[in-house]
C-alpha cells in the first residue's frame, strides 16, 4: 500500500508564499488591510502593530519584516525540513528579493534576476579559490605533505599545545591574507592531525578559525580594518598596534573556549569525498620534506603578502593628493566655482558634504596669498575623498579618462581612499584641464606593486600552489597522470558543492542588504549620543547589529565605522580614536549564521553539520567579538594613546 504524499506544512507556506509574493498579492494595500485583522487577533497592548512601530520610533519597519522573514525561511528549510543548505539558500534569497520587489523595485523575473547575479557575483569572488584549496587540501592529505607538517610541528610544541600552533598559525596568516584562505590552507593540517591523534578535530577547526577571524576584523593591511582607520582618521601603524593587542587576548580566550566546546560536544571528522581515503598511509621516511611540504601553504602567503605589503606601501605616496603647484589657475578656479550651476562638476564641489556652506563660499573667493591658496588645496583634498562627487547628469559631456571609468564601475563601498582620491582627482582634471594638473600616479613604488599584480592574485597564487601540491602527489605516489587527473576530479567534486553553497549564501545575504536593512539600523542609530566608554560600546552595538542583518563583516565596519565618524563629530574622545575602530572591528564578528560566507567556508571544509557550525563557529566568534569589546574597553582606559601624543 502507498503513502499518501504530504507535505510539511512549512514546505506549503514557503511555495504559497513564493507564489503569492511573485504575483504581486502581497501589495502594501493588502498588508494594510491585513494589519486591522490582525490587530483583532493579536493583544494590541502587548503586540504593537507595524504601523504603530512606524509610528512610535520613526522608522519604516518592512526591512526589518523581511529580515525576520529571511531568517525563519533558511532556518526552517536547513533545520526543520532537512533541506539541502544550496536550494534552501537560494529560495530563501528569492523569497527576500521578490519582497523587496513589492516596492516596485523591478519585475518577479527581474528579482529572479537580481538573485541569478548576486550569485554569480559571489561564485566569481570565491569559484576558483575555492576549487585550488580543494585541490591543495586532498592533494596535501594524499601525498603525506600535511602529516610531514604536522609531525614537525608536533615535534615542536607536543600533541597537547597542537592546537595552539594552529591558532597562532591562523593568527599571524590572516594579516597579509583573507581569513577564508587561511582557513582553506590550513584546514589538511586539522584533519592530518586529527588523523594523528584520533581526536580534538573541532577543537582544531576552531582553533584556526579564531586566529584567522580576529586579525582579519583588527589588524591592518586586511581591507576591512584598513578601511575603518581611513574612515576614523587613525594612523594605520597605530592600528596595528592596537588591533593586535585586543586580537591576542580575544584569540587566547577563543582557544580556551574552542576547548570547552570541544571537550562537551565533539564532532567526528567525516571524509570530504568518498574516496579520501584510498592511500595507503606513508612512512616516516616516505614522506615528503617539510620545505616541500610547507610550499603550498607558504607560496600563496609569500605571493599575497608581497603584494598586500607593496600596495600598502605605495598607497601611503597619496600621489593624487593636491598641492599648491597643481592649481594652475586659482583665480579662474575661483571664478568657475562661484559660476558653478547645481548640476555641474563645480557645482558638485561646491555640494559636497565634506565642507560646511563657510568652506564652501571660500571656494568662490580669490586665493591672493599663500596662506589662502594652501586653505584652498586643503578644501579640495577633502572633497577628493567624497564617494558623491560624480554624477551621470553633471559629467554629462565630460571626457572620462580610461582612469575616471574604472574607478566609478567599482564597488564604491569597499574602495580605499587612496584609490577614491584618485578617482575624483581625475574627474576633476578631466572636467578642468586647464586648471588642475595631471598627477603622476606610476611611481617606481606603484610600478613595483603593479608588477606583482597577477602574482599576488589569490585566484592566480593558489593555482601555483595547487600545481605544487600535485606535483608532490604525483611524485610522492609515483602516480601516472591520469591516477593524478582521477584524483584531481574527486577533490574538484566535493569543493563544487561548496562553491554552490557559499555562492547560495552570498547571495542570500546579498538580498538581505538589498532591503535596505543597514540604512533602518543607521536611523536607529543616528540620534544616540554618548561620550566615553559608552561611544565604545555604541560602536560595537552599531556593527554588531550591521553583521547579523546582512552577514558581511568588511560591510559592517565599513558602515559602521562612517556612522561612528558623523556621530562623534569633532567632539574626539579623551582617549584615542583607535578604540573606536577596534571596537567596530570587534562588533562585525558578533552573530555569524546563514548569511554569512564564513559560516559556510567552516562548515563544509570543516566536513560540518549546519547545526555543528551553529553550536561552535556562531559563538566561537561571539566569544571573539565580546572579548575585543572588554579589551578595548580596558585598553582605552589604561592606555589612553592620546592623538596629541
Amino acid at each position: 500500500m502507498t503513502r499518501p504524499l504530504r507535505f510539511p506544512p512549512l514546505l506549503l507556506l514557503i511555495a504559497l508564499a513564493l507564489c503569492f509574493v511573485s504575483n504581486g498579492l502581497f501589495s502594501h494595500a493588502a498588508i494594510a488591510q491585513a494589519v486591522p485583522i490582525a490587530e483583532e487577533v493579536a493583544n494590541a497592548e502587548s503586540i504593537p502593530s507595524s504601523a504603530d512601530l512606524s509610528t512610535a520610533t520613526g522608522l519604516d519597519p518592512t526591512p526589518v519584516i523581511v529580515l525576520a522573514v529571511g531568517i525563519f525561511s533558511v532556518l526552517g528549510m536547513i533545520i526543520g525540513l532537512k533541506l539541502n543548505a544550496f536550494l534552501a539558500l537560494i529560495l530563501s534569497a528569492l523569497i527576500v528579493s521578490l519582497l523587496v520587489g513589492i516596492n516596485g523595485e523591478g519585475s518577479a523575473g527581474a528579482r529572479m534576476d537580481a538573485v541569478v547575479s548576486a550569485f554569480g557575483s559571489s561564485a566569481g569572488s570565491i569559484g576558483i579559490v575555492i576549487a585550488m584549496a580543494a585541490i591543495i587540501g586532498k592533494c596535501m592529505l594524499d601525498s603525506g605533505a600535511a602529516d610531514r607538517i604536522v609531525r614537525s610541528a608536533v615535534h615542536v610544541t607536543g600533541e597537547k599545545k597542537a592546537s595552539l600552533g594552529l591558532m597562532v598559525s591562523g593568527f599571524v596568516l590572516a594579516v597579509p591574507v583573507f581569513f577564508d584562505t587561511v582557513f582553506y590552507l590550513l584546514v589538511p593540517l586539522a584533519r592530518s592531525l586529527h588523523r594523528r591523534t584520533n581526536k580534538n578535530y573541532l577543537r582544531y577547526l576552531m582553533a584556526i578559525a579564531t586566529g584567522g577571524a580576529i586579525t582579519h576584523t583588527l589588524v591592518p593591511p586586511t581591507p576591512g580594518p584598513l578601511l575603518v582607520s581611513s574612515i576614523l582618521g587613525v594612523d594605520i601603524g597605530m592600528m596595528m598596534l592596537v588591533g593586535t593587542l585586543v586580537a591576542i587576548p580575544a584569540a587566547i580566550v577563543g582557544l580556551i573556549f574552542s576547548i570547552v566546546v570541544d571537550n562537551k560536544t565533539p564532532v567526528v571528522m567525516r571524509p570530504l569525498s568518498a574516496n579520501e581515503n584510498k592511500h595507503k598511509p606513508l612512512l616516516d621516511d616516505q614522506l615528503p620534506s617539510l620545505w616541500i611540504a610547507l610550499l603550498p601553504v607558504l607560496l600563496p602567503v609569500v605571493l599575497i603578502g608581497a603584494g598586500t605589503l607593496a600596495t600598502t606601501v605605495a598607497d601611503r605616496e597619496d600621489r593624487a593628493l593636491l598641492s599648491i603647484t597643481d592649481i594652475q589657475n586659482f583665480d579662474a578656479l575661483a571664478n568657475e566655482l562661484s559660476n558653478a550651476a547645481p548640476n555641474s562638476p563645480a557645482g558638485r564641489i561646491l555640494a559636497s558634504g565634506t565642507l560646511n556652506e563657510t568652506e564652501a563660499e571660500r571656494l568662490t573667493q580669490p586665493a591672493m596669498s599663500d596662506a589662502a591658496k594652501i586653505e584652498v588645496v586643503e578644501l579640495l583634498n577633502e572633497v577628493l575623498l567624497d564617494a558623491d562627487i560624480y554624477s551621470e547628469e553633471a559629467f554629462l559631456g565630460v571626457a572620462l579618462s580610461d582612469v575616471a571609468k574604472t574607478h566609478i564601475n567599482a564597488n564604491q563601498l569597499r574602495m580605499k581612499p587612496v584609490d577614491r582620491r584618485r578617482m575624483n582627482r581625475a574627474l576633476l582634471e578631466d572636467a578642468f584641464p586647464e586648471l588642475i594638473k595631471k598627477h603622476e600616479w606610476d611611481t617606481p613604488k606603484r610600478q613595483f606593486a603593479s608588477s606583482l599584480t597577477l602574482w599576488s592574485n589569490p585566484n592566480f597564487a593558489l593555482m601555483l600552489a595547487a600545481i605544487c601540491a600535485m606535483l608532490t602527489l604525483k611524485i610522492v605516489r609515483t602516480l601516472s597522470w591520469r591516477e593524478l587527473a582521477a584524483d584531481v576530479e574527486e577533490s574538484l567534486m566535493s569543493g563544487g558543492v561548496i562553491i554552490l553553497i557559499t555562492a547560495a549564501g552570498g547571495a542570500f545575504g546579498s538580498m538581505l542588504t538589498a532591503t535596505n536593512i543597514s540604512d533602518t539600523i543607521q536611523q536607529a542609530f543616528e540620534n544616540q549620543g554618548g561620550a566615553g566608554m559608552a561611544l565604545i560600546v555604541l560602536g560595537w552595538s552599531i556593527a554588531a547589529v550591521l553583521k547579523i542583518a546582512q552577514g558581511s563583516s568588511t560591510v559592517a565596519m565599513i558602515i559602521g565605522a562612517g556612522m561612528m565618524s558623523a556621530i562623534i563629530g569633532d567632539a574626539k574622545p579623551e582617549y584615542n580614536m583607535v578604540y573606536i575602530a577596534t571596537a567596530v572591528g570587534a562588533g562585525s564578528l558578533m552573530g555569524s549564521w546563514m548569511n554569512d560566507s564564513g559560516f559556510w567556508v567552516f562548515t563544509k571544509m570543516g566536513g560540518l553539520t549546519e547545526g555543528e557550525s551553529l553550536r561552535s563557529w556562531t559563538p566561537l566568534l561571539a566569544v571573539l567579538s565580546l572579548t575585543g569589546l572588554v579589551a578595548t574597553l580596558l585598553l582605552s582606559q589604561v592606555l589612553p594613546l592620546r592623538a596629541s601624543l
